[in-house]
């Protein structure tokens, strides 16, 4: 079952109709209590993601259920202008970037370093925010102009990995709500177009 498609933009709009579909969403699935609570909490952090952005952005928020498993997904367009550009790059180099922080800001920083234009400036503050993940697989794939990340990939390339960033990748992660919570997590780009999924079963 796929649900009807739910705007929600980076100034907050949208956001209690989105929720409400997942309440809703957990009810159709006969989801008990605790279950429904774990699966808004996803919910809000996947909705924070586009609020974490300075640009006045809209997504497109739904839900797929099959059997077992649920799917929330969120799906937008980042156009990568000069002013976009200007604002992200100064964020970053002035440090204040309080999204940056935890994993999901991490996932932002992903977002945007994929978007961004290929140019030294940007690779350097880029890697600055990101740390481990910008280091071999654990920075995901590209594939006939598309790229893609994975959280399983990424979790089992952190857990081979030793030393200071890995450390600090791994306390992040054991910090997150949708690392903790999720049973995947999935981030797909092509030009501009950014969809981010969240997977979870419920057995």
């Amino acid at each position: 079952m796929k649900t009807e498609t739910v705007s929600v933009y980076s100034t907050g709009d949208g956001r209690d109709l989105a929720l409400e579909l997942t309440d809703r969403t957990g009810a159709y699935c006969s989801l008990d209590e605790r279950s429904v609570l774990r699966l808004r909490l996803l919910s809000e952090e996947l909705i924070e993601l586009i609020r974490s952005f300075n640009t006045n952005l809209c997504g497109d928020y739904w839900i797929e259920t099959k059997d077992d498993n649920i799917e929330i997904h969120l799906k937008t367009v980042i156009p990568m202008d000069k002013q976009t550009r200007k604002e992200l790059l100064s964020v970053s180099t002035s440090g204040t970037n309080s999204a940056a922080k935890g994993f999901m800001g991490k996932i932002r920083d992903l977002i945007e370093s994929v978007i961004l234009p290929d140019d030294p400036e940007t690779k350097i503050l880029t890697e600055q925010a990101l740390g481990l993940m910008t280091a071999g697989s654990q920075m995901g794939t590209y594939y006939g102009g598309a790229y893609s990340w994975s959280l399983n990939a990424y979790t089992a390339s952190v857990n081979n990995t030793t030393g200071t960033r890995a450390d600090e990748a791994k306390d992040e992660m054991e910090k997150s709500i949708v690392v903790n919570l999720a049973d995947e997590v999935k981030v797909n780009i092509v030009d501009s177009n950014v969809e981010v999924t969240i997977y979870k079963a419920y057995r």
